[in-house]
């Protein structure tokens, strides 16, 4: 990578990260398309932009198709953060801020490599989809893009999980999440008998629940839940007449999906709604696609390439949902969603020159 190159994606990094794009905050996700929009703007390249339910989303193509044989997948909505943290710093070879390992610093990359193939003289059939849902689960960025729009690709490269560029994730575990609803019958807290207290149907439910999905220990591998959130009531001295919680729950293969929503319609006589959901990530170690890359990651890397799964999701589940294989892996990083976020900048130009080798070697 030529010093102007890193400079750039240096550039672009922080440029994208100086836009709050949180959930709620509209005006700064569109902002956030706008930016990659204008990036874009002196390149002969072919733009689409979407909005659905008050969601952005952009997909940029070398060609002028709709399915290309490569997808470049990320995200560019981040998590609330203080005032300061979308004041992006530059410590040692570190880059501090809101959104730089997750994952705006990897979105710059990939969008410095497709600028770079749109003035090759023999472009590739590469395209780079970005969406603004994927922290609230992505059924209005990539979902709705791969469902309702039917864009589609032969693999794609989605660099959202994992420890580093020297980890693929093979599997990521499916979303459930649940709202789950209890009425009763108010009356005074000093007389309960004559009252029904939603809150107390609701831990009967839990309880129930959580005899289906029992508590993981030392991070085993099989389906988990988690109690989100769990509201009811007005006054201490009321009976609530009614209340609800959330549930978020993690399974490891498709066809468990089924059984656990029969086990709680029938527990919660199904007073429930799905919030959102997402089908289990799987990848096949032996496909063509994946063994390309990893060679030619291990070599950037001068590391072995290690698989691993993970208890986390991202919108790569909804290509696999298609059948379409992915590569899911993370530019070194830490501190995600928390203080004192960074990314680290060799790794950002260990994993330009690894795509640009794979896009090569691919011959698409």
């Amino acid at each position: 990578m030529k010093l102007n190159d890193k400079n750039e994606i240096i550039k672009t990094s922080i440029g994208l990260m100086k836009i709050p794009s949180t959930k709620d905050n509209e005006k700064a996700r569109k902002d956030v398309i706008a930016f990659v929009k204008k990036y874009f703007s002196k390149e002969d390249v072919f733009i689409k932009e979407f909005k659905e339910n008050g969601i952005y989303s952009i997909v940029v193509n070398l060609k002028n198709e709709k399915n290309p044989k490569l997808f470049l997948n990320g995200h560019l909505d981040v998590v609330p953060d203080k005032k300061d943290g979308f004041s992006p710093k530059i410590l040692g070879s570190k880059l501090y801020g809101r959104g730089s390992g997750d994952m705006k610093g990897g979105v710059a990359v990939m969008m410095k490599v497709l600028k770079d193939l749109a003035n090759k003289k023999d472009r590739p059939s590469v395209g780079l989809m970005l969406t603004t849902d994927e922290e609230v689960g992505g059924k209005n960025g990539v979902a709705f893009l791969l469902r309702e729009k039917k864009y589609i690709s032969k693999f794609v490269i989605v660099p959202d999980g994992g420890k580093n560029l020297s980890e693929i994730i093979l599997n990521q575990k499916g979303i459930l999440h649940l709202k789950i609803k209890a009425h009763g019958i108010s009356a005074h807290g000093s007389r309960p008998w004559l009252g029904e207290n939603a809150i107390t149907e609701l831990i009967k439910y839990y309880n129930e629940i959580q005899k289906t999905i029992p508590p993981i220990k030392n991070k085993e591998w099989r389906n988990s839940l988690n109690l989100g959130n769990i509201i009811g009531g007005k006054n201490i001295n009321s009976v609530p007449n009614y209340a609800e919680m959330c549930l978020d729950i993690r399974y490891i293969k498709i066809n468990e999906r089924a059984k656990i929503l029969d086990k709680i319609k029938k527990i919660t006589n199904s007073n429930f709604e799905i919030v959102n959901e997402g089908f289990p990530f799987t990848q096949i170690k032996n496909n063509i696609f994946l063994k390309k890359y990893v060679n030619i990651a291990s070599k950037e890397i001068g590391n072995k390439i290690i698989f691993n799964k993970s208890e986390g999701a991202s919108d790569a589940r909804f290509f696999s949902e298609k059948g379409i294989p992915a590569i899911i892996t993370k530019i070194n990083c830490a501190n995600i969603h928390a203080d004192n976020e960074w990314i680290d900048i060799n790794e950002m130009e260990i994993f330009y020159n690894i795509l640009h080798k794979f896009i090569k070697d691919l011959n698409i």
